[in-house]
Order: structure tokens, then C-alpha cells, then sequence
């Protein structure tokens, strides 16, 4: 009896660190599986977050997001922010060091009170003010499910708005806790 030959697979990574935007955009709209797409430091502006964005309406694999240094400003955030809602597998977005603004850190409020699936934005390092740290917070302690993990920091926000939005947190936590009890 002849055994068949050994079935050829090809491994394909969980997480892929893209070369450049073109590449980003093959892996992602392929049909492998990819949960991690490393872009950061790939200069790919407000351009590339709208080129990413048309990519997430149809990916349906894509867990974790890496946007970090990429001159990424409110504009290109809020393509990004439009899409979110209708993506229910993104649940890492990393957005830090860009330009992004208290418009497109509001833009991003709106898609968590969209029931998006994000639980971790992180947006340090951007140009955010208390405006939009406000935006967010809020949007993120009335998102249901997972407690959500932002990340603020490096931003020109008040140290007394710092202490109410950790305050706030605080007391979410405490009540999602207790009606889980």
C-alpha cells in the first residue's frame, strides 16, 4: 500500500510586523487569519488609517491593531472610528505618538458608545486636552461588558481632571463588580 505524501501547510504568523503599508494591506485582505498587524513607525498617515480602515470592514480576524508614530491625525482617527462599530473582532488599538486631536479622540469616544469591540485604546502621547479625555472616559464607562483599558498619558490634561477620571473608573469598576457579585 502507497502512503500519500505528507500534506504541505504553511504556518502563517498570528501576528504579522508589515514592511509597509502595501504589504499591511495584502496580509490583511488574504484569506489567513492574521490576529496582530505591527504598523507602527511606518509613516503612514491620515492616508494609511483610511487605506486600514476600508480593510477592517471586511477582515474578520483582526484582534490587535499597532498605529503607534505614524503622523496619524483626528482626521485619519476618525475614519478609523467610523469603521470600528461595524468590525466586531478589533479589540487592541494602538494609536500613540500621532496627532491625533480632542476631534479625533471624540471621534473614538462616539465608536465605544457604538458598541464597538474595542476593550484597549491606547492614545498617548497625542494632543489630547481635557475635551477629549473627558469624551473618552465617559464613553468608556458607558460602553457595557469588559472594562476598558485607555491610555491617556503624555497628554495636556489637567492633573485635577486625571483625579476625577481615575475617580470615575474607580466606581465603575466597584459597580460592574458588585452586579457580577
Amino acid at each position: 500500500m502507497v502512503k500519500p505524501p505528507p500534506k504541505m501547510t504553511t504556518k502563517v504568523p498570528s501576528k504579522v510586523i508589515a514592511q509597509d503599508l502595501q504589504h499591511a494591506m495584502h496580509v490583511l485582505s488574504s484569506p489567513h487569519r492574521i490576529r496582530g498587524m505591527d504598523l507602527r513607525y511606518r509613516k503612514i498617515g491620515d492616508r494609511g488609517a483610511e487605506c486600514l480602515a476600508e480593510v477592517l470592514l471586511e477582515n474578520s480576524s483582526l484582534q490587535r491593531l499597532e498605529l503607534d508614530f505614524n503622523g496619524i491625525s483626528s482626521g485619519g482617527a476618525a475614519r478609523l472610528a467610523e469603521v470600528l462599530p461595524k468590525n466586531s473582532t478589533l479589540t487592541h488599538l494602538y494609536l500613540c505618538h500621532n496627532a491625533i486631536d480632542d476631534e479625533g479622540a471624540i471621534h473614538l469616544a462616539s465608536a465605544l458608545e457604538a458598541g464597538c469591540a474595542l476593550n484597549q485604546l491606547y492614545l498617548s502621547g497625542n494632543r489630547i486636552t481635557r475635551r477629549g479625555a473627558t469624551a473618552t472616559i465617559l464613553a468608556a464607562l458607558q460602553k457595557s461588558g469588559a472594562v476598558i483599558d485607555i491610555d491617556l498619558s503624555l497628554q495636556s490634561v489637567p492633573e485635577d481632571c486625571i483625579q476625577e477620571i481615575r475617580a470615575a473608573l474607580l466606581a465603575n469598576v466597584q459597580t460592574k463588580a458588585a452586579s457580577r457579585a
